[in-house]
């Protein structure tokens, strides 16, 4: 794995030093594409030379992905200006109107950003984009936004100072094979798929190799411990983490104790021992908070809370879902808001907290609807039902159904929530 991810690193490297290709697409499926989103990150980290701007959102609706495009952006533009301001200098304009006119087809509200980027990011340095969801479902949405960047021949002006990293999905491709038939010579390709089982007999190679620096080695360890929690083989993936922090607290990597002390936690809940896990989320947090980590908060405070439900502490688990929704919002990441507010929900229903539990059940439905979540708008609007049913709110129970039903397309779905019948 090491040689593969030390190729992978050079070849982007290069890519972006090189004036002449303005695109390159990487073909793979979802779990080989996390490794040049970490070798990017780690990229923006060591070189001052370029400007990175990285999107590894999944992709379940382009229109969704667009969309959180242009909030990362937004808050970035913000950075920039609060930095003007503090140096008593002009702020940018605002964002062309054109990018966020949702009647636009989304290509088209794209490159009005690119374009603005590239005309108020100071110097001329370039541009590196990396368009890389995590997760590619919507291949033909994806290939739509992004079309403007495949050109046929020859690099127009808007485009000189940019570097694009795309992605196709592997197993159902939109881009490259279309790049392959028009004979598109002025696209780079590139394979990142990854061979499973010689990258896990690297990973146990580089772990073991006592020539090579510690650190090196704990990240092989890490990516193994999450191999066996992945694989449930809990003792084996518990006995890693807690080898892991110990080596960082040696260290004194804090951000690196803080997410081994959350795996460890999210190990613990999968063997059924919330006690032990809350023990740990707690310890995670006390460093995160601390070391002002925003994701590894997160982390900490939605694990805390649901393991302040499994263990039957609804006033407790509301507290810390209040804190893991904030931070999800503070990160631009409705996703992951939503399902703490839906778990949010349950802790305040539990505690005969009806209109509270609803109203941030409705919120919490309305967002997922917003960012194409359908499944957990349907998970959601389960709990609704039932709530409604045993408060005897005809009505609302009834206005509920047929949301579920036309989101369903026709067949609403009833299942028992968890947590909210029978509280």
């Amino acid at each position: 794995m090491k040689r593969q991810i030390d190729a992978l690193t050079v070849s982007l490297r290069e890519f972006i030093a090189q004036p002449d290709y303005p695109t390159l697409v990487l073909d793979g499926g979802d779990a080989s594409l996390v490794f040049p989103v970490r070798i990017l990150a780690a990229l923006d980290r060591q070189d001052e030379d370029h400007y990175y701007l990285l999107f590894p959102e999944p992709c379940g609706s382009a229109n969704v992905y667009l969309e959180s495009i242009l909030r990362s952006l937004a808050a970035q533009i913000e950075i920039f200006n609060a930095e003007l301001a503090a140096r008593q200098l002009k702020r940018w304009p605002e964002p062309p109107l054109e990018a966020g006119d949702s009647r636009q087809p989304p290509a088209r509200r794209l490159e009005a950003m690119i374009r603005y980027m590239g005309r108020h990011l100071p110097g001329d340095d370039p541009i590196v984009w990396g368009l890389l969801p995590g997760e590619l479902t919507d291949t033909a949405g994806y290939r739509a936004l992004v079309g403007a960047l495949l050109i046929p021949s020859g690099v127009p002006p808007w485009m000189e100072r940019h570097r694009f990293l795309l992605r196709d999905q592997r197993a159902a491709p939109e881009i490259v094979p279309r790049l392959e038939q028009e004979k598109n010579d002025s696209v780079l390709i590139q394979d990142v798929e990854l061979d499973g089982a010689q990258a896990m007999h690297e990973l146990v190679a580089t772990a073991q190799d006592a020539g090579l620096p510690a650190e090196e080695r704990m990240q092989a360890f890490f990516q193994l411990a999450a191999v066996d929690h992945a694989f449930q083989r809990y003792p084996e993936a518990l006995e890693k983490y807690g080898a892991i922090f110990n080596y960082y607290q040696s260290s004194g990597n804090q951000p690196m104790q803080a997410l081994c002390l959350t795996s460890a936690g999210d190990t613990l809940l999968q063997v059924d021992r919330p006690e032990d896990a809350l023990v740990r989320y707690q310890q995670s947090l006390a460093i995160s908070v601390e070391d002002g980590n925003l994701p590894v908060m997160h982390a900490g405070t939605y694990g805390a809370g649901t393991a302040c439900l499994r263990l039957g502490q609804d006033a407790n688990a509301e507290g810390y879902l209040k804190h893991a929704s904030d931070l999800a919002g503070k990160m631009n990441n409705p996703f992951s808001k939503c399902q703490a507010m839906e778990k949010l929900g349950i802790a305040r229903y539990r505690q005969g907290k009806l209109n509270e539990a609803m109203d941030v059940w409705i919120k919490g439905k309305d967002l997922a609807k917003q960012f194409g979540d359908e499944a957990r708008a349907q998970a959601i609007l389960d709990h609704l039902i039932t709530a409604c049913q045993q408060a005897g709110l005809v009505q609302q129970q009834r206005e509920h159904e047929r949301e579920q039903a036309s989101l369903a397309g026709g067949s609403a779905r009833q299942p028992e929530p968890e947590g909210a019948a029978g509280a």
